[in-house]
């Protein structure tokens, strides 16, 4: 079943398009004014009549303040659709004949949960005609787990008849009153969050199959380590339940914990301040971008080399990989490429880098390709068990370039030396400039010493180019390996996709 809304001229909101997603847990995020609770509300709407007059409240009295003229909110599900529309006093459904439009999309209820601090208090009379009973084990076992705590190991609940049947919860104080009747503390004494979990815990147990579940900000009453367990909880259930639930959040701690299929992201449009689109399934990163501080902001794939040259490399077939795999930019991962030594040092630093590291960011080593073809094979004919057993250990995170960065940059430029040129003075705005393999030294056959070879051919265009050119080396350096990437991805592009893409996407 395909289901969208469209919200109207909505007060900020010009224009906004959202498409329901399906079972499971999805974070709404963005900045303040995005249109977060606006699209809670209309999702609410699905289960609640009173939903717009709820949420999109307006002055009576002046058609100055608050007007909501204009405002309206169209459905579309399966082709049908059904638009309402602000009435004066009353949202209207067009056609009338619609109207019930919006509960074929099968769920049996609809769930809003916010961060309220309102307190139900039994009186002396409410507990004198009731018996405080033991909630349900599944709801202080969540609470528990959520919270960190064995606090309500013995929570009770009491139903009030004075207040039309609402639930109270009580905590037995372990002190013992006048007749030696057990104290209890009532919600007076938790705190916001302890009282927003149990509401939310006791509405999503008690909720039936395939219902929906709207969570607005509820996050702003609990710390972290609690929001983690949260969100841990709400996946669980949405799975032994069937359930869809949307929460609503700003927290840094739920977003970096996300998986990108579980990211709706809210923002404006580049030309248009007043349309606002979603986008779904970005990184983490994306959706961090909005609404944290620098310090909050981590890669989402992270790769170690062994210098300069190598992450010239990888950071071009980065680029290529990604702008094929993703055309769409704000759907890509942020991935850092971080130069670290010698191949030893990168190989010792990856399991050191895990503690720098959130969870969610995936982190490799990549090794030029002499690793592979020389040390570790020398490694495995003097049967060296000590230096093989301490790459094993790493074996899935470590993986090889095909060559030598700048071994493999020389032979480019001796095999398509004329390609080069161009390119070289194409960008450098230079028709004089000329790479002629004539007046390179030889690269010998031994491994090392043609690894030495190149490196020393390397330096020589680079002197020779930014003499022509009055660039930086780094600009230059860069410059050559960028022509020899763009050259190798093209004519080996199945090669580079099978070495990048698993390094930078789960």
């Amino acid at each position: 079943m395909t289901a969208k809304f469209i919200i109207r001229n909505l007060r900020h909101i010009g224009k906004l398009e959202f498409e329901i997603p399906p079972k499971g847990v999805y974070l709404l995020t963005g900045a303040n004014g995005a249109g977060k609770t606006s699209v809670l509300a209309c999702l609410r709407r699905i289960g609640n009549p009173n939903a717009f007059a709820r949420h999109f409240s307006s002055a009576q009295q002046s058609q100055v303040l608050d007007s909501l003229a204009g405002a309206e909110v169209e459905y579309e599900i399966n082709g049908s659709t059904v638009v309402y529309a602000y009435a004066g006093e009353r949202w209207v459904p067009r056609p009338r004949s619609q109207s019930n439009l919006v509960t074929s999309l099968g769920y049996p209820k609809v769930i809003y949960i916010g961060a309220t601090a309102e307190r139900i208090t039994p009186t002396p009379q409410n507990l004198q005609a009731s018996k405080a009973l033991p909630v349900a084990p599944a709801i202080k076992i969540a609470a528990n787990t959520i919270l960190n705590t064995k606090k309500f190991n013995d929570l009770r609940q009491l139903k009030l008849t004075s207040r039309g049947g609402a639930v109270a919860f009580l905590l037995p104080t372990g002190a013992s009153g006048p007749k030696g009747r057990l104290m209890f503390s009532s919600e007076r004494s938790f705190s916001l969050g302890e009282l927003c979990v149990l509401k939310l815990v006791r509405e999503i147990e008690g909720c039936p199959n395939q219902a929906l579940v709207l969570i607005d900000e509820l996050e702003l009453a609990l710390h972290p380590m609690a929001q983690a367990n949260l969100l841990q909880y709400l996946e669980q259930m949405a799975q032994s339940k069937q359930l869809t639930i949307l929460f609503s959040t700003h927290s840094v701690t739920l977003l970096k914990r996300a998986q990108r299929n579980q990211l709706l992201v809210l923002e404006p449009t580049a030309g248009n301040p007043k349309e606002i689109v979603c986008i779904a399934g970005c990184y983490p990163t994306y959706a961090l971008g909005a609404i944290a501080f620098e310090e909050e902001n981590s890669a989402d794939a992270v790769i170690y080399v062994e210098d300069v040259a190598a992450a010239y490399v990888v950071e071009a077939f980065l680029e290529l990989c990604l702008a094929e795999k993703f055309p769409q930019p704000y759907l890509r991962p942020t991935c850092h490429v971080v130069p670290i030594g010698t191949f030893m040092s990168v190989v010792r630093y990856l399991p050191r880098s895990k503690a720098l590291l959130p969870n969610r960011t995936l982190a490799h080593a990549l090794l030029d390709g002499d690793v592979q073809s020389d040390t570790v094979a020398q490694w495995k004919t003097q049967q060296n068990h000590a230096m093989l057993a301490e790459f094993q250990a790493h074996k899935d995170k470590i993986k090889y370039l095909p060559w030598t960065p700048e071994v493999a940059l020389v032979e480019f430029l001796i095999s398509e030396s004329r390609t080069a040129q161009d390119e070289l003075r194409l960008a450098l705005h230079n028709n004089q400039l000329r790479v002629n393999p004539a007046t390179f030294e030889a690269l010998p056959a031994d491994s090392a010493a043609k690894r030495k070879a190149a490196k020393r051919i390397v330096d020589s265009i680079i002197k020779d180019l930014k003499h022509a050119t009055n660039r930086s080396d780094a600009d230059l350096t860069k410059l050559l390996y960028g022509c020899f990437t763009q050259h190798y991805y093209t004519a080996n592009k199945g090669i580079v996709k099978a070495l990048i893409n698993p390094l930078i996407t789960h």
